[in-house]
């Protein structure tokens, strides 16, 4: 284990594999509060103070992923991020986006609603539960604008080789929008990979709901987005004129949701002080024994066997997949299950104690869930 349960609110005694879906928060998190709190009672000094927090975690991220500081935005999710990337494009009636059939329903759903505005939306269909980037790459055509995917898949837990499909897609000048939420805090994260970024802030990071979004200003230097508000420009010489912002901060309208951003601090410090490279390991390995013993169990595991094709998420398909949640949580076991698919997730504080406990209780569960 190489975060002590201890860390962590509401732990104890828990065995807990439902990060990807709602991770515990740090008890150290309480004293961000304070902090927050107080910084909050201090008038305008103390809203300066969101401010420069805010601008700590944009250097925590950058150094997560290889890119600046002022090429983050802190939104309100990574659906809003989703939605600013694709409102920044001039969209003419023709082109079209790509995306896969399994992908996280925010980025379909913003696909599929370019439609009215004579935009193709393809959805590339899996080999079985799979990816093949080859296939999304096969979509495309000369009018293709832009390819969402996820690093780390939220359904299968399959990882894609983002660098691979990133050279292919950027020789043709189409965007690429890669969504890090499953990978971000767990495995390594190349940001110069992708035109944009997005994560959700609650899941593997240790945080609450709150969104990122990255602009990677060298690859792709067009970015506008519709959305704009105080926050997002510099005024102009007349009350109506306005320059938006040199770097992402253009995509946040208003204020960043600083108690959050607060919080989130916290985590990111957390998570550098371990180390990524010994989080991805980590979770790779017990990940991988979990998958062999499921799959010896004769479930259908979705999850790819290479440790590169993965990162924490281990999932499997299974018809009454809620029920069998219903009855690991009587024994203070989490896992995240829903349509049909039951997800083990493997972080920093999850250890082969852990694993082994589930492994002894699951064959009961799976007869009494039908």
């Amino acid at each position: 284990m190489l975060a002590p349960k201890s860390d962590f609110i509401g732990l104890e005694g828990i065995t807990h594999l439902a990060t990807g879906g709602q991770p515990p928060l740090l008890k150290a998190q309480r004293q961000a509060f304070e902090a927050y709190a107080e910084h909050k009672a201090r008038g305008f000094p103390g809203y300066y103070a969101h401010w420069e927090v805010a601008q700590e975690v944009r250097r925590g991220l950058a150094a997560m992923t290889g890119l600046a500081a002022d090429d983050f935005a802190l939104v309100g999710s990574a659906s809003a991020g989703i939605a600013s990337v694709l409102s920044s494009f001039d969209w003419r009636a023709g082109d079209n986006v790509v995306t896969s059939a399994l992908e996280y329903a925010s980025g379909r759903y913003a696909f599929a609603r370019l439609k009215g505005l004579g935009v193709e939306a393809r959805m590339v269909e899996p080999n079985g539960w799979l990816v093949d980037i080859d296939d999304l790459i096969a979509a495309c055509d000369a009018g293709t604008r832009i390819v969402y995917v996820s690093q780390v898949s939220y359904l299968t837990g399959q990882a894609l080789d983002i660098a691979a499909l990133s050279a292919a897609l950027h020789r043709r000048g189409i965007a690429l929008l890669v969504d890090v939420s499953h990978a971000l805090g767990v495995v390594p994260v190349d940001g110069g990979a992708a035109d944009f970024m997005v994560s959700a802030g609650y899941k593997w990071l240790f945080g609450t709901q709150t969104g990122i979004l990255a602009w990677n200003r060298p690859r792709w230097p067009d970015f506008n987005p519709l959305g704009i508000g105080w926050s997002s420009a510099n005024p102009g010489a007349t009350p109506a004129s306005y320059e938006l912002k040199a770097g992402a901060g253009r995509a946040e309208a208003g204020n960043p949701n600083h108690l959050d951003v607060y919080l989130l601090r916290t985590s990111l410090n957390y998570l550098a002080d371990i180390g990524i490279n010994r989080i991805a390991d980590h979770a790779r390995t017990l990940g991988g024994a979990l998958r062999h013993e499921l799959i010896d169990l004769g479930l259908s595991v979705t999850t790819p066997e290479a440790a590169q094709a993965r990162a924490g998420n281990i999932c499997f398909t299974h018809a009454t997949a809620e029920r069998l949640m219903a009855l690991a949580a009587q024994d203070d076991i989490l896992l995240w299950a829903d349509s049909g698919r039951v997800r083990l997730s493997v972080h920093a504080f999850v250890d082969a104690e852990d694993i082994a406990r589930l492994l002894e209780r699951l064959p009961e569960y799976l007869r009494n869930a039908g």
